[in-house]
């Protein structure tokens, strides 16, 4: 009997201690530690950049104004985010207004984040920052799918922080409960701040959220790349430029007028149109605008849709940037007679690829 009470003594003494809530909690906030101040430090950078540092973002007047990022998204956005966009972009006072808006959510997640203040609702606040990221800018990426890892890392960054919370260790929440156990003890105050959980509504979480970053992720990864079972393949590439032609209309004198949208390239850099040429059925060339021609088109005859991304001409050729759309008319520069028929518009890029599209010309 003795040394059987003995040996259950020994076995219960050598048992891990049972933890507290307390301690547990304080356990996972330490573990997330460093996914909050990582977390914290990314959105207090994005917002840093614009208020601080590089201030050019937030002049409508420069070049560097959040506007072009947002119009170079367009192309790609998805599930309306490009029509919203758009929408926004053509209205300057709710632009600005909205990207002000966007940086001071930003500033409040990365700050709230580093210092632990209202923990879980700010990780909160992150997910939806990371849903509305991915919707615009996840297809983008000329070198390799950067926005979307930058979502999907933050998206899956914040359901921790939400199950976590500040931790104890340095922690705004912790030192308000602290202060204020009465206020510490409402109900609301752990789900907005941080502290313990019911266990069952912890499992419950850990389980949705872990289904919703997969889903997020793979989901997404799938619809932008179409990746999920083989290689990479864009819903819009983000690598090769492409010039979509549209409402093309042609006269019998030669002059020509159409739509012509960037819709697909790296936002790093903008297609170059060295030559626009009008081809008969016979692939013959009928008429032609070179380099030289293109870069001396008058204001007036480039009607672009957006002030941001925009087709413009330089030294050599006529630009347009990812996102630009623009109205473009080509004049006539030889006593040309058209005869009614099948003809097609084709532009030459600096680095050889052709943009093409039929259009008919009536004769007089």
């Amino acid at each position: 009997m003795t040394d059987s009470s003995t040996e259950n003594q020994d076995t219960r003494s050598s048992s891990p201690p049972m933890l507290r809530p307390t301690d547990f909690w304080a356990l996972l906030g330490l573990a997330m530690l460093g996914v909050r101040l990582v977390q914290g430090w990314i959105y207090w950078g994005g917002a840093s950049r614009r208020l601080i540092y590089s201030v050019g973002k937030l002049d409508p007047s420069s070049h560097g104004y959040m506007a072009y990022k947002m119009n170079h998204a367009i192309p790609g956005a998805i599930f309306g985010t490009d029509q919203a966009l758009s929408y926004v972009l053509h209205h300057p006072t709710l632009l600005y207004i909205s990207i002000i808006l966007f940086t001071l959510v930003e500033l409040a997640v990365g700050v709230g984040l580093i210092l632990g203040f209202m923990t879980r609702f700010l990780g909160l606040v992150s997910v939806g920052l990371s849903i509305s990221l991915m919707l615009m800018f996840g297809w983008l990426g000329s070198t390799c799918v950067d926005e979307w890892t930058m979502a999907s890392d933050s998206f899956a960054m914040g359901l921790g922080i939400m199950i976590a919370g500040g931790g104890t260790w340095w922690s705004l929440d912790h030192w308000i409960a602290r202060q204020y156990p009465g206020l510490a003890k409402r109900r609301w105050f752990p789900w907005l701040f941080s502290g313990p959980l019911p266990i069952p509504a912890l499992m419950r979480l850990g389980k949705i959220f872990g289904v919703l970053a997969i889903i997020f992720t793979v989901g997404f990864y799938g619809y932008l790349r179409g990746a999920v079972y083989g290689p990479l393949t864009a819903r819009t590439n983000p690598k090769i430029h492409h010039i979509a032609l549209s409402e093309v209309s042609l006269t019998p004198d030669g002059d020509v007028k159409f739509d012509a949208y960037v819709n697909a390239g790296p936002d790093t850099q903008g297609a170059y149109v060295i030559q626009a040429s009008i081809l008969n059925e016979a692939g013959q060339e009928v008429e032609s605008w070179d380099g030289k021609t293109l870069s001396d088109l008058p204001e007036n005859d480039i009607n672009n849709d957006f002030a941001y991304s925009s087709f413009k001409p330089t030294k050599y050729a006529l630009i347009g940037v990812l996102g630009a759309k623009a109205t473009i008319t080509l004049p006539h520069h030889d006593a040309l007679k058209l005869e009614s028929g099948s003809y097609s518009l084709v532009l030459l890029s600096i680095d050889g690829k052709k943009w093409k599209v039929p259009v008919t010309a009536w004769g007089t």
